[in-house]
């Protein structure tokens, strides 16, 4: 029977079937008189059309009644129902199904969700905590006895949320010893602190304030995303932000960011220097704490799909726990079969493709990438009024043209899971098989 992994992340739900593909996309939902559309689409309405979009349904994933005339969704679970199919369609509706999901999820709401799974129709065969599936990884890594057992801190951010989990590593187990959920840190405060930021700075260098419009507000929301990103690898970067009377330059610098969010990542810091180990991890999706805080910079980040690929790794020892369907925060290190057990970390293939919003783009001939108006258009021939045309030449990606005005950022090699930017916009490379 097909299997899938799916991870219930509102930033960005993903799921990978057995075939190797993986599909994105982010909570947010937009309800229009057709039918409810989810992912990219919704959010890039979602301060255009704000009475429409919805995207705390995840995070309060429940059957109270939603007010207004909506012919789609009763609740928040149909709205989350209907972003349920829509992934589980894309990884070729596999019978059966792994789910990874925070400890922000209560009992009830995981009843919830398996109703709504069960409804699809897809068959649970297991649920296991999301930070455990992270660390999963790190333990397979180990191999023969531990001396003493050795604890780490993970990090996990949701859209209005996050999730602290002590890891605990014994001889022959991993296990989730303690968890706490921050309400009041999520993806959605850090990026609604900066948009106020670069608020302020246009107001006061322009007296144009570009909330006043729904169109500015989406212009600058679109775009934080890749911004942050950016200052993984510099102190600052300018951008121009769309208004009526043309584009307007603005300059973010880290330090006023940090500075800027200091208050809110407190309580995160604060445990962090309380941790008796100096063993930290943070997932994919929180990779902007460590970026954004200088003291968290060098700890260890986490792949977009590790917590999938841990599943499936580990499916045996998963299984074996799942009789009854609970959140599993723990698991037994069961030895693998000798031929099956890697005795080293491989390192990751020769890059294929390059993956933007849950496509894959192949890059074995000219790949056309086109940034205008806040919009990515990608296709698969050469185009020299592009923004760049991109190729994978042996092992390494070539930019056979880019415009003028580009910035381009290439990785020194064509490997799997590398990053690449162009502007303000980030692409990852992955290899495809069989596809």
């Amino acid at each position: 029977m097909t299997l899938a992994v799916l991870e219930l992340n509102d930033q960005a739900l993903l799921i990978k079937n057995q075939a190797g593909d993986v599909f994105s996309e982010p909570g947010f939902a937009l309800h229009t008189g057709d039918g409810i559309i989810t992912g990219i689409e919704a959010r890039r309405q979602a301060w255009l059309q704000p009475q429409n979009v919805y995207r705390q349904y995840w995070r309060n994933l429940n059957q109270t009644e939603l007010s207004g005339d909506l012919p789609w969704a009763r609740h928040h679970a149909d709205i989350a129902f209907a972003q349920l199919k829509t992934l589980l369609s894309s990884a070729g509706s596999p019978e059966q199904l792994v789910i990874s999901v925070a400890a922000c999820f209560d009992d009830e709401q995981l009843s919830l969700l398996l109703g709504l799974l069960s409804a699809i129709p897809v068959k649970v065969i297991g649920v296991v905590d999301s930070s455990l599936a992270d660390c999963m990884y790190i333990a397979g890594q180990v191999h023969g006895p531990r001396e003493e057992e050795k604890t780490s801190l993970h990090i996990d951010l949701h859209l209005f949320q996050s999730v602290v989990s002590q890891i605990t590593y014994r001889e022959d187990s991993v296990q989730i010893t303690a968890q706490r959920v921050l309400p009041e840190l999520g993806a959605m405060d850090i990026y609604s602190l900066l948009a106020n930021h670069i608020r302020n700075k246009l107001v006061k260098n322009f007296r144009f304030d570009p909330m006043d419009a729904c169109q500015g507000e989406q212009a600058i929301y679109d775009l934080l995303p890749d911004w942050v990103i950016r200052f993984a690898s510099q102190p600052e970067y300018g951008m121009v932000i769309p208004s009526p009377r043309g584009d307007l330059p603005v300059m973010l610098y880290k330090s006023e960011v940090l500075e800027l969010l200091s208050s809110r990542l407190n309580k995160i810091s604060s445990m962090l220097r309380q941790h008796s180990g100096n063993d930290v991890s943070f997932s994919k999706n929180a990779q902007m704490i460590s970026i954004l805080t200088d003291e968290f910079h060098t700890t260890r980040q986490f792949k977009a799909n590790q917590g999938v690929d841990s599943c499936f790794r580990f499916a045996d020892g998963l299984l074996a726990e799942s009789d009854n369907l609970h959140r599993i925060t723990s698991i037994e290190m069961l030895p693998a079969k000798p031929e099956q057990q890697p005795l080293e970390i491989r390192p990751p293939g020769t890059a294929t493709h390059l993956l933007y919003e849950g496509q894959a783009w192949p890059l074995t001939d000219a790949l056309s990438i086109t940034i205008k108006d806040g919009r990515v258009q990608l296709l698969e021939k050469h185009d020299d009024k592009a923004t760049a045309v991109l190729v994978i030449d042996g092992e390494n990606v070539k930019a056979l043209h880019r415009s003028p005005q580009a910035t381009v950022e290439l990785p020194h090699i064509a490997l799997c899971g590398m990053e690449l930017f162009i502007n303000a916009y980030r692409f990852e490379l992955i290899e495809v098989c069989n596809g």
